[in-house]
């Protein structure tokens, strides 16, 4: 079940008007201007300042809120977890002030209540896990009061869910893609997929990448833009709903640990049915990437990436998106991503992509949207142009999947985003 929004309202306090504008999936917000506490009591004097003179007078800093309801997006840690099923509220103001409190509110027949605080993170977001209501959030800068408009929320509902109970992967949900030693598309000419490289143990799928021992002793030959070299014969993990399960829209979640060797990425990803495409037409199927991880690179600034591809005639690939260095900001301290799981997830409707990670939006997309049915893919894959980077004493490294979830998996929009708007 998604959120509904009520109708946009005008609140008058005191001389100062508030207008709430209720926005469906736009996370560009406007600002949102309270001119004094929410409750009632009368509207403070401007203090402060963004560096500019009106009228000889100082005007104060400028802040915008929004108040986004979304499905259990937003669940990050060091340990595995179950999850969630009371939706998120996210209370984002920019600019951000990292550590500054917001207070949620919520409405009752008495009017608004408080009902939780949080501390703005490195995003300018605080995270609430509410029950059912409407609500709106509001933090403090020079001595001023900043109002997100309200959002109406609701149980949501997981139209697909595997959290990876037991001791084996479901097969009558998951199955192993074949890809056998690829030398054109993608190459990964040294290895081929297996279930031996993949284990579900203590309710987390383990996607590995391990030394084929068909090939034991063998060296494979291979090429990569025009440079020769040699590896070891591999097996890769790559599960997929291939034959199973397939969606048209929705929003697509999984919560992951990704590996911490070079030399071999894992990914979330989806594929359309029976992995087709239409030459240049990318509402015919694309290949959406929620998230990519390719390890360590030593220098602390190891990021994911998010894309979407699609094909022209004679496989010509067409790439949309890139790495992200700001999904950064969703580290915990002194941690890195093979410390931690995140929720990455993309909200995909039939106008656009709105990639996400514990919620907080880091790349929306309006091209290149796929109109048809699609299946999910999870992997641990060593291509040909990162062999150079990987050892044998890597193949113990994996990533860790906790759970895959899809809600709303149809054409309609699912989140529901409300922005405030500065006073008259």
């Amino acid at each position: 079940m998604i959120d509904r929004s009520k109708a946009t309202r005008a609140v008058f306090v005191g001389t100062c008007v508030l207008v709430v504008t209720v926005l469906l999936l736009s996370l560009v917000p406007t600002t949102a201007h309270a001119a004094g506490k929410p409750g009632g009591p009368k509207a403070g004097q401007n203090s402060g300042k963004n560096g500019g003179k009106s009228g000889g007078k100082a005007r104060p800093t400028v802040v915008r809120g929004t108040l986004a309801a979304l499905p259990p997006i937003v669940q990050p840690g060091a340990a595995a977890a179950d999850p969630q099923n009371t939706g998120s509220l996210l209370a984002t103001f920019t600019p951000a002030n990292p550590g500054q409190k917001v207070t949620l509110e919520r409405r009752t027949p008495r009017g608004w209540t408080k009902y939780a605080t949080a501390r703005e993170d490195a995003w300018g977001s605080a995270a609430f896990a509410p029950k059912r209501g409407t609500y709106r959030a509001f933090t403090t800068s020079d001595k001023r009061m900043w109002v997100t408009g309200t959002v109406t929320t609701e149980r949501w509902h997981a139209d697909f869910e595997d959290t990876f109970s037991g001791t084996e992967l479901n097969t009558t949900v998951w199955n192993d893609q074949k890809r056998e030693h690829e030398s054109v598309y993608a190459p990964r000419t040294c290895a081929r997929t297996s279930p031996a490289a993949r284990r579900v143990q203590d309710g987390v799928l383990h996607l590995g990448v391990a030394a084929d021992p068909d090939y034991a002793g063998q060296a494979c030959s291979y090429v990569n833009k025009g440079v020769a070299g040699t590896s070891t014969y591999m097996l890769n993990s790559q599960v997929a709903t291939e034959y199973t399960r397939s969606f048209r829209h929705g929003i697509v979640a999984a919560r992951i640990k990704p590996q911490r060797s070079k030399g071999m990425h894992s990914g979330f990803w989806m594929l359309p049915t029976g992995t087709k495409y239409v030459d240049g037409d990318p509402q015919g199927g694309t290949e959406i990437d929620v998230m990519e991880f390719f390890g360590e690179n030593g220098r602390g600034t190891e990021t994911i990436g998010s894309h979407v591809h699609y094909y022209e005639a004679n496989w010509k690939k067409v790439t949309l998106g890139s790495t992200f260095p700001e999904a950064r900001r969703s580290l915990g301290e002194g941690k890195n991503w093979w410390d931690e799981f995140h929720v990455y997830s993309v909200e995909w409707t039939a106008h656009e992509y709105i990639f996400r990670i514990d919620g907080r939006e880091y790349y929306r997309e309006a091209k290149a949207v796929s109109q048809v049915p699609q299946y999910l893919v999870l992997s641990n894959l060593t291509s040909d142009y990162e062999l150079k980077n990987l050892t044998a004493d890597k193949f113990g490294d994996a990533a860790q999947v906790d759970w895959v979830r899809v809600f709303d998996a149809t054409s309609r929009q699912a989140s529901k985003v409300s922005s405030g708007r500065r006073a008259a």
